[in-house]
């Protein structure tokens, strides 16, 4: 019999991943494509099957290109980002299964699928990280969420305070006060830790529960993707209706995130459009195309006010 939860879980806005101690040692279980990580994205198929994973966050980009052909309005069958809306009365309307789904029955699907990578035995008990500034409906949403992926037992730890306790198990000294800050796909944290003969004691913690990479990836589109589209097709007719541009926006997003994600170790990025891409046609009668080079200096134009609000939160929990 157990007397301690050897399991955690990151229930992240973008990637989630399941870890278990063994021998003493945390251990990232890999997914079925043998990353550490599951895109937290959900896509329920013309049969009603949730899938969950690589495949629904591919499913979830071909579903934003096709509503562009038409700019059809409506549901949709995939479904990300929904740990922002946790504990709120939001609703996601699904076409395939005709009805709505909350935040924490998408967020147990994704659970449900980090709880099928454990082979060996069947796990019921659970540590599940959330950010520090969730509320208490927040919480209770993800203990909801956890209930109905099939977790009896479950324990919640705000994720700075998870980095502090990881982090403090390799410390050569034990003793001081660390500031630990989480910059995540849809959350930032940062928290005082005291640390004092191997005791965390948790002094203040500070964060934003809407900043996190998402932001950046909507910031690439809007300030260096639609500006080069704007200067090279008459697009007015979707930038003037709210709804035609978030659609653009959002099949735009995958472009935006393989952008951050090249410049993180590259100088330079071609972002450039395959064939059908972008399935409309201007008012010009042409298809748009894309063939930007961005550069470090272009990303840091874009990125520096949301780390310059992160630095400020940072700023704010030191003076404490």
């Amino acid at each position: 019999m157990r007397n301690k939860i050897d399991y955690g879980i990151d229930l992240g806005t973008t990637n989630s991943a399941i870890v278990r101690m063994e021998s003493g040692v945390p251990v990232v279980k890999k997914s079925d494509t043998l990353k550490d990580t599951v895109p937290s994205c959900i896509y329920f198929n013309k049969k009603g099957d949730c899938i969950v994973g690589d495949s629904a966050y591919a499913a979830n980009h071909i579903e934003h290109v096709r509503a562009l052909k038409k700019f059809l309005k409506g549901g949709t069958n995939s479904f990300t980002e929904f740990k922002r809306t946790m504990g709120s009365s939001h609703r996601y309307q699904c076409l395939n299964k005709g009805r709505e789904f909350s935040s924490e029955e998408l967020s147990s699907e994704v659970l449900k699928k980090l709880k099928s990578l454990i082979l060996d035995e069947n796990t019921s008990s659970v540590v599940i990280t959330v950010p520090a500034k969730f509320t208490n409906p927040q919480n209770e949403a993800t203990m909801t969420a956890a209930k109905l992926a099939g977790f009896t037992q479950v324990q919640l730890l705000q994720e700075p305070v998870a980095a502090a306790t990881a982090y403090g198990l390799g410390a050569k000294s034990e003793d001081g006060y660390w500031c630990v800050f989480d910059f995540g796909g849809g959350t930032f944290d940062v928290a005082l830790v005291k640390s004092e003969d191997g005791i965390l004691t948790l002094k203040d913690t500070d964060g934003d529960t809407w900043l996190g990479g998402k932001n950046i990836d909507e910031a690439i589109v809007d300030q260096v993707i639609i500006p080069y589209l704007i200067t090279n097709n008459e697009i007015d007719f979707v930038l003037n209706d709210p709804s035609k541009r978030e659609m653009l926006r959002n099949a735009l997003k995958g472009k935006a995130e393989e952008t951050k994600v090249q410049l993180s170790f590259k100088d330079t990025h071609r972002i450039l459009t395959d064939l059908g891409d972008l399935p409309f046609v201007d008012e010009n009668g042409e298809e748009p195309e894309i063939d930007i080079q961005v550069t470090q200096e272009d990303m840091e134009r874009v990125v520096t006010p949301f780390f310059r609000k992160r630095w400020m939160l940072q700023k704010i929990i030191e003076s404490k």
